[in-house]
């Protein structure tokens, strides 16, 4: 009953027959498993004494126990494969035999049952109430998946056959003997009371354990039991296990599971699956009407991914590669079926059709056998749950502008081109927080450009190691500013909680509609404190303008200011590729090696995820500095295995008082495309002594392909009032045209930028004023303001509240969009089209 109950059987059957991919699924299927029947029957014995048993605990007449496995074995990873490998292919001879009746396929399963059985009652479980297990004596978090998971699945399907006299082979005795349900209920409740009594709680452990206690619970005879047992898998928490309830009210505050994108992907598909399996058993439960939240999360990670749509946003722990969660899909579909769900149908009965026309996904494929830790369900129920048709519309998905994580304090947002050319498409996201498997960032950014992830955070290594705790986990290896030599995490998870970086403004809201299509900004906030040597606010903007069709650029307003005195801020980006050049001849910039510069200096010691050697730098190597230099300079990144045309960023940095450039070498950025994932980081460090606060760290990003070093920006000044930055612009030739775009960035709402002889005044955060050669307005972006005029044009908002708004002006016509109500005067002779974007 705990995938299917016996009246399934028939309509599994007819799919497989009237379906071709169900029938050459099933054929896969069935194929797969011969090799290790025609073993056993072949030689019972030899078979069956290949499971990684200890000899020398063997009694005499008796199936001997299992090695205890622990983590530190040099044979542990081989003996997790074998046990693993005899019960996924056991569960899929008892599904062959539940559909053809064919005893050749029950006799093998059950005697590998009996065999696990036997050899399991002689171990003891660990009592350490952390993460003692049963066979894995220190990790019943992945015994939970591998083992506990699969035990009573695999008992459900030859329950039938035992329950009528089906014996077991002991291959010690050379007998068959009978397999007992009190026996076997003994295991069910070892591994029900492992999940509720072992393991940590507010983490993604109690939804990796939960395949397990429910599971083991269906197994049990009892209908009293069961009840019992799954309400703490519905609604009772314990102190080692979270229920499933508490799981979603999780999904309802954060949006998505808090963790990085690989571990919360994992959470959202073992939830859809127990949702499933348990609205299947009882349709009362309704599940997936009950916790939308969770179905709606299956999709998010869609939504985190560059134009390019392989590649997902970079945070803690996660991975780089995005595949469409077709499982996931496939779930909820079945789900939607089950609860009778039109709308949980029509969403998922798409996004699958649509993701189905991709080459790389074809649903009659049987995977080879996996052996990664995670229950074994995905490919039975291919087979059993997924439903042979697929009723919904293929349609092309739109990614909103915007996205907003909160608990990772991530401010997403993408300028997609009207070409559908991934390569011009523009995205960027600000970020950082504590939560599980984060990492200590300070306000990362990453940038995206011609069809990659340029500018990136490093990645991540393999757990425990001390590059990956010592590097990749800190400051060093993401864009961002480290404060005073000291920036790091304190507390939290593994002692690398930051505090979460906070919305200040953006541009449209997540999810909403922009009132331009080729503007966009955010501000996110930050207070850099953990430790005692830092001490900073911090305060970042980053602004998306699309020029054309094919290009734009970023903008980046980095504010960081520390308590301390003698503050210094290091500004630190990375990007993929071969080379890093300061491109200037002015003798003034001299670049001298530098190898002392970012040598750890402690005192702390590296002590495994609780101290680290912040903030990472020490592995920057072929250090090379410059003298204090304070005028304009331009950056080049250059790779030149990213296609046919070398791929490059330039980055226009404004001129400022007391700064030493930097350029270096930093491990590979391992999540990368592969040319460059082996390859050291060229990183670029921007040192400024003193604050960087009034006049902050100001670089224009743009990046184009091609063996010209030169891209559409012509030249970056700073906009200063009374020595204060106000803003950049920014000179380009677009198609052919000159244009001059002033962007003017300030940290108050109610801050002023004037300037009477160019007739510019702005009230506001954040606002672009786009002019051609003549000086004429082209286009206006007010991101988010109260007032602005330019010559005889202005724009007021009405009752003093912050709009955002767009002109653009094509002869002596032009249109506005705005998301809130405001007043507009402009010269006579022209027609204005006016819009209010509602964004209810």
């Amino acid at each position: 009953m705990i995938w299917v109950k016996p009246d399934d059987k028939q309509a599994i059957l007819h799919n497989i027959e009237k379906h071709k991919w169900k029938k050459d699924y099933y054929q896969a299927f069935v194929n797969r498993v011969q090799a290790d029947v025609a073993a056993y029957y072949e030689n019972p014995k030899q078979y069956l004494s290949g499971l990684p048993f200890d000899l020398s605990a063997q009694k005499p007449g008796q199936i001997p126990p299992f090695f205890y496995i622990n983590n530190p074995d040099k044979e542990a990873a081989y003996r997790r494969n074998k046990l693993q490998h005899y019960l996924k292919n056991a569960i899929d001879c008892s599904i062959i035999y539940f559909l053809t009746n064919d005893e050749k396929y029950v006799k093998y399963s059950t005697s590998v049952f009996y065999t696990f059985l036997k050899s399991m009652l002689q171990l003891k479980a660990s009592e350490t109430p952390f993460n003692g297990g049963l066979i894995y004596q220190d990790d019943h978090l992945r015994e939970s998946r591998e083992v506990g998971a699969q035990m009573p699945v695999l008992y459900d399907f030859i329950y039938p056959y035992i329950s009528k006299g089906g014996k077991g082979y002991n291959f010690v005795t050379d007998t068959y003997e009978t397999v007992s349900v009190t026996e076997a209920e003994t295991i069910f409740r070892t591994y029900v009371n492992l999940a509720l009594g072992r393991g940590i709680v507010d983490c993604n452990w109690p939804v990796l354990e939960s395949s397990s206690l429910v599971c083991n619970t269906l197994a049990l005879n009892s209908e009293s039991e069961r009840n019992y047992f799954l309400q703490y898998y519905l609604t009772r928490d314990t102190t080692h296990q979270d229920a499933l309830a508490k799981v979603a009210a999780v999904y309802k505050k954060e949006i998505n599971w808090p963790e990085s994108l690989n571990y919360s992907s994992g959470v959202a598909k073992l939830s859809t699956y127990l949702m499933t399996l348990l609205t299947k058993l009882d349709s009362s439960l309704h599940l997936g009407r009950k916790y939308p939240e969770i179905l709606s999360a299956v999709t998010l990670p869609y939504y985190l991914t560059y134009p390019n749509n392989t590649q997902q946003i970079l945070f803690g722990d996660g991975g780089r590669s995005y595949r469409h969660p077709i499982v996931n899909y496939e779930l909820a579909y079945f789900l939607g079926k089950l609860e009778n769900s039109s709308s949980i149908q029509n969403e998922f009965g798409s996004l699958l059709n649509t993701a189905l026309q991709e080459p790389a996904y074809n649903r009659s494929q049987l995977n080879p056998r996996s052996y990664i830790p995670e229950p074994y369900f995905e490919e039975p129920l291919k087979l059993l749950w997924y439903c042979p048709e697929i009723v919904g519309e293929v349609k092309t998905y739109p990614k909103p502008v915007t996205v907003e994580l909160p608990f990772a304090g991530i401010l997403l947002q993408r300028n997609l081109s009207s070409s559908a050319n991934p390569k011009h498409g523009l995205m960027t996201f600000v970020g950082g927080g504590a939560f599980i498997h984060g990492h200590a960032s300070g306000m990362n950014m990453e940038l995206y450009g011609q069809g990659h992830v340029l500018g990136t955070k490093a990645g991540k290594g393999s757990y425990t190691t001390e590059i990956h705790e010592n590097y990749y986990r800190l400051f060093a290896s993401h864009n961002t500013i480290v404060v005073n030599g000291y920036s790091r995490g304190e507390g939290g998870w593994v002692n690398l909680a930051i505090n979460t970086v906070n919305k200040v403004a953006m541009e449209p809201l997540a999810y909403k509609k922009p009132v331009s299509g080729n503007y966009s900004f955010t501000i996110s906030g930050f207070i850099d404190d953990k430790g005692d040597s830092a001490e900073a606010k911090q305060e970042r903007t980053v602004g998306i303008i699309r020029t054309s069709t094919a290009t734009g650029y970023y903008v980046d307003i980095f504010r960081s200011e520390s308590k301390l005195p003698n503050q210094y801020h290091d500004y630190i980006y990375h990007n993929i590729g071969d080379s890093l050049i300061f491109n200037t001849s002015d003798q003034d910039f001299v670049l001298q090696s530098d190898e002392d510069r970012y040598k750890f200096k402690g005192p702390e010691k590296w002590g495994r995820e609780r101290k680290f050697m912040n903030p990472g730098w020490h592995y920057f190597n072929t250090v090379e500095t410059s003298n204090k230099y304070e005028k304009d300079l331009e950056v080049l990144f250059e790779a030149n295995a990213l296609g046919k045309q070398p791929v490059k960023m330039k980055l226009f940095v404004t001129a400022d008082k007391n700064r030493e450039y930097t350029k270096a070498l930093a491990p590979p950025s391992v999540e990368s495309v592969k040319a460059y994932s082996d390859k050291q980081t060229p990183t670029l460090v921007i040192r400024k002594k003193g604050e960087a606060w009034r006049n902050p760290f100001v670089v224009v990003y743009e990046s184009f392909a091609g063996t010209s070093n030169e891209g559409q920006i012509k030249s970056v000044e700073s906009i200063l009032q009374n020595g204060i930055f106000k803003g950049v612009i920014v000179n380009s030739i677009v198609n052919g045209k000159a244009i001059k775009q002033m962007i003017i960035s300030q940290d108050n709402d109610d801050s002023i930028f004037e300037d009477k002889a160019l007739q510019i005044k702005f009230k506001g955060r954040y606002a672009v004023l786009t002019l051609n050669a003549k000086s004429q307005l082209a286009e206006l972006y007010i991101g988010n303001g109260t007032q602005f005029s330019y010559q005889k044009w202005s724009v007021t908002a009405a009752d003093a509240k912050a709009v955002s708004l767009s002109l653009t002006i094509s002869g002596k016509n032009g249109n506005s969009n705005a998301n809130g109500k405001f007043k507009i005067s402009y010269p006579e002779g022209f027609k204005l089209t006016e819009t209010i974007i509602n964004n209810d």
